[in-house]
């Protein structure tokens, strides 16, 4: 069944659209995010490596949302309650074009991850393979990527965690950091992360209502996709925050007292 436009921009949004060079831009931030590995000083171990890279990352997400919000001086109310895309009538790219960037950086690490053991963990790679998917089955179907837009802001608390990492041998900086990411974590990924859940929940209502109603089975299923992986990441957030939980309130080791 062929369905109208206007009554798909209704509750898909209208970005991104068909000029946005989605995979274009997905293999130029891969080779990129790459080479940036590779170029950097071979003193450093994988490690460090990703650290760095993943902040650059990090920083990038994090200012290009707060751009947005500043740029359109829009609230979660006026940005059209669908889980589709964008401001209806504008083309707001910058979502698609970051989103683009952030599966380009995904796919990098996840590679990385695959065949550099020492830099492998199991949450990691379960996390880079659930936004992975999500990411990609909302950009390419338009399916509630605005959502996984406005959640890139979660990637601040990545920033103090990861130069925590690199700063570990200087014990001021570390405990700083430290508490730095706790806060952030606790700001970013609960708080914010869960009111942007909260709203892509309400309006999928709506979405979902709308769709059925235009017989639209296609984008029903990509939206319970959607949904599912969103749960998921919610999840791995609680479990992040039992471990840090765990390590704020273990004991510190009693210092040896000299005879």
């Amino acid at each position: 069944m062929l369905l109208d436009d206007h009554a798909r921009f209704e509750y898909l949004g209208n970005t991104p659209s068909p000029d946005v060079p989605i995979y274009t831009i997905i293999f130029l931030s891969t080779v990129v995010n790459s080479l940036i590995f590779y170029l950097l000083p071979s003193k450093l171990t994988p490690s460090l490596k990703t650290y760095v890279i993943s902040t650059i990352h990090a920083i990038i997400c994090v200012c290009g949302v707060i751009n947005f919000f500043v740029r359109y001086s829009v609230n979660l109310k006026q940005i059209n309650r669908t889980a589709g895309g964008g401001i209806y009538g504008t083309g707001d790219e910058i979502m698609a074009y970051s989103i683009c960037y952030s599966l380009g950086y995904f796919i990098y690490d996840i590679l990385l991850m695959l065949f550099c053991k020492s830099v492998r963990t199991t949450a990691a790679l379960a996390h880079h393979i659930i936004i992975l998917l999500a990411f990609y089955a909302g950009i390419i179907n338009g399916i509630c990527h605005p959502c996984h837009f406005y959640l890139l802001a979660e990637e601040l608390s990545t920033i103090p965690l990861n130069l925590k990492a690199l700063y570990h041998n200087r014990p001021r900086l570390d405990g700083i950091f430290g508490y730095l990411f706790v806060f952030s974590f606790l700001v970013s990924r609960l708080i914010y992360g869960s009111i942007i859940c909260g709203y892509a929940l309400c309006a999928g209502l709506d979405f979902f209502q709308m769709a059925f109603n235009a017989d639209d089975l296609t984008s029903i299923v990509f939206g319970l996709v959607q949904g599912s992986l969103g749960f998921l990441t919610r999840v791995l957030n609680i479990y992040w925050t039992v471990l840090i939980v765990r390590e704020v309130l273990r004991p510190s080791k009693p210092k040896n007292k000299s005879l």
